[in-house]
């Protein structure tokens, strides 16, 4: 075989054609160096032709001489294991990267060092393009390929994070995908091989942005924390995942520049543009998603890899897919959505939600476009979900069509006239009830829910000490917020007023996009009064915020009924959401988020039902991100200070309402009616 030539960076290690004299990274001369072509490596691989080479080194296809089999072997630039620490350390790396097994993700089955200078490791052979090569052929993706692809690369970083590896340098590069009987499939590379790029003496991923060869990861890529060479940790990889995702969905990174020093720098400093701003026929959840996997603080993106993943299926439920699980945590197959005949609505479930059973199966997250739906999944125009496209023509036994032909479509035509009337008949009912209920009228201010006034059974009998006794209760007619104010609502305020922000906002005030649109927090009683004055509303009154919670006169222990159902609001969870993404946490007047997501202030001062009040503690209502099922009725009362208590007050008081009140309180506004 011919032994083929290549050049080295002798300063960064970077490798290239040999018809290329300098280096792109640092300008340094590069040197020519013989290629293992040919030769048997360690006295069991034989090196047969080069696959690709990159800045860790070069990649070989080779075969296991004593079994052959075919693999593939990256050989490591001498610049990473120089010495014979590194080169223990690259042992590490290895066997870290060998410890897990996921079939979205190269397998590691060896490694090695032969002749005391040449480092390698051995993995699979996949047969594929680079995603940066599909990118360069066609962008951006269509928004079901694009999922498709990343909810694989989610599936297997996932896999890698729970076995306790970082991969620290996800990229299109690193990311191959293959056709396997007409379906993509993914296949990520060098899991914990790129924390060889930290070298001895090094504080975090790199030293200077003057220091050559010292930005260690593909800027494009880099977190915010990586770009400043903090040690990283899962968080990192997710926002890597998120600017891929970005740049399937726009064609483009989010941040870009004609320098390295631009790129980190835009990391660290700029907000990316919506999505939408740059394809506008994507939609909000999709937006959002990507959107909070971008935001600078780590805390804010998504836990894992894996909740990503789910967030980009629920996401592309907007678009007219629903998944059909297929057994793996983040995969799903997916295929355009069905609509329940006679309604027009999506299948889902209660909240929303993709639901994706956790197994061991092998992945396959295939997507068509909403034309072109997924082979062996049924479709409305193949499959039986459609009265009449999809309906099965009756044959013989021989094969010839029924002569019974038009009959059946007869029938056929008849239930689509049932189901339209019936649909008709649905329609004008849901319209009747919601002009009943107080759904949203040209009346009502924007963002909120006429609350037709009324009586009701105010507490219960059976509840807490200061839920007793139940009495009746009369309230007026007025207007209630449907959703909790958000951070990006009260940022108008300490805008427009110079209040101090929350002292949760990280940035001076800056909020990222993942947060903007999650309920404000860490606000006092008296915050929440103003802001109310600020725009024009007030605080409910208890009696109010209760009889909404509660239906009104139908009295509900809780928005959807009476009985306790996990998964209906964001209670008991470790985090807070953006308004409304329970469905099942809405009240039959059209409020959402009254059971879960965060207490809220109310305008009473607290006494128990009865009696006189002291005017010392104000009073919250509803459950919240932290609570328990039975501390989320509508019936529950909170109450503290107003305001964090003063030096006059015990040191324990002061330690207790920061703690319980300023995480998981907040707000919505209410307004009279006629003002």
């Amino acid at each position: 075989m011919k032994n083929v030539k290549y050049r080295e960076c002798p300063r960064c290690g970077a490798s290239f054609d040999e018809s290329i004299n300098f280096c792109l990274n640092d300008g340094e001369r590069l040197l020519l160096t013989g290629k293992l072509t040919g030769q048997i490596l360690d006295g069991r691989y034989r090196i047969e032709d080069i696959v690709g080479q990159g800045g860790m080194g070069v990649v070989y296809r080779a075969t296991h001489i004593h079994i052959d089999a075919p693999v593939a072997i990256k050989v490591l630039n001498h610049a990473l294991v120089s010495n014979k620490s590194a080169i223990e350390r690259f042992r590490r790396e290895a066997k870290a990267a060998g410890r897990f097994n996921h079939p979205n993700a190269v397998q590691v089955t060896d490694f090695g060092v032969a002749n005391e200078d040449t480092v390698y490791l051995v993995m699979e052979l996949v047969e594929g393009k680079s995603l940066r090569e599909l990118l360069r052929e066609k962008s951006p993706f269509e928004v079901g390929r694009a999922v498709n692809l990343m909810t694989q690369v989610c599936s297997a970083v996932d896999a890698a994070h729970e076995s306790g590896v970082i991969h620290r340098d996800l990229k299109p590069d690193n990311i191959i995908v293959r056709n396997v009987e007409a379906v993509e499939e993914v296949k990520v590379l060098d899991f914990g091989i790129a924390k060889l790029k930290q070298r001895e003496g090094m504080v975090g991923n790199f030293v200077t942005l003057t220091e050559a060869g010292a930005i260690l990861g593909t800027p494009s890529y880099m977190s915010p924390e990586q770009c400043h060479g903090h040690e990283l940790d899962t968080h990192s990889d997710i926002y890597s995942l998120g600017v891929i995702t970005y740049e399937m969905l726009c064609g483009q990174p989010p941040f870009d520049g004609d320098t390295a020093a631009e790129i980190i720098a835009k990391h660290l400093r700029d907000e990316p543009d919506p999505l939408r701003s740059l394809r506008p026929e994507l939609l909000p959840a999709l937006d959002q998603t990507v959107l909070r996997a971008l935001s600078k603080d780590p805390l804010l993106r998504q836990r894992s890899a894996n909740e990503f993943g789910q967030d980009l299926l629920d996401g592309l439920r907007e678009h007219g897919y629903e998944t059909i699980a297929l057994g793996l945590q983040a995969t799903a197959e997916l295929k355009p959505a069905r609509k329940t005949a006679g309604t027009g609505r999506e299948t889902n479930d209660r909240q929303g939600r993709m639901t994706v059973a956790s197994g061991t199966g092998a992945p396959r997250a295939i997507v068509g476009g909403a034309s072109s739906p997924v082979a062996g999944a049924s479709s409305p125009a193949a499959g039986a979900s459609s009265p009449v496209a999809g309906a099965s023509l009756p044959v013989t036994s021989d094969g010839v069509p029924s002569r019974r032909l038009p009959l059946a479509l007869a029938a056929a035509l008849a239930l689509v006239v049932i189901a339209l009337v019936v649909y008709l008949l649905w329609l004008r009912g849901q319209e009747s009830r919601n002009n009943r209920s107080g759904g949203e009228t040209s009346g009502a201010p924007e963002g909120m829910q006429l609350i037709p006034g009324g009586k009701f059974m105010m507490g219960r009998n059976d509840g807490e000490e200061d839920e007793r006794p139940a009495h009746e209760v009369e309230v007026g007619s007025f207007y209630l917020d449907k959703y909790e104010v958000t951070r990006q609502q009260y940022k108008k305020f300490t805008d427009d007023t110079g209040r101090p922000a929350p002292r949760n906002w990280a940035n001076n005030g800056a909020l990222s996009p993942g947060e903007r649109l999650l309920p404000v927090t860490f606000v006092t009683w008296q915050d929440a009064a103003d802001y109310a004055k600020w725009a024009g509303k007030r605080l409910p009154t208890e009696e109010e915020w209760e009889y909404a919670a509660r239906g009104g006169a139908k009295g509900n222990l809780y928005p959807w009924g009476n009985q306790w159902v996990d998964g209906y609001a964001n209670v008991g969870q470790p985090r807070l959401e953006p308004g409304g993404s329970f469905e099942s946490d809405l009240n039959p007047f059209g409020i959402y988020d009254m059971a879960g997501n965060v207490s809220e202030w109310v305008l009473n001062y607290y006494s128990r039902y009865g009696a006189s009040s002291e005017e010392k503690y104000r009073v919250y209502r509803g459950g919240n991100f932290t609570a328990e099922p039975n501390e989320s009725f509508a019936t529950y009362r909170w109450y503290d200070f107003p305001s964090p208590p003063t030096d006059s007050v015990r040191e324990k008081d002061k330690n207790e309402y920061n703690l319980k009140v300023f995480p998981v309180v907040g707000f919505r506004c209410a307004k009279d009616v006629g003002r």
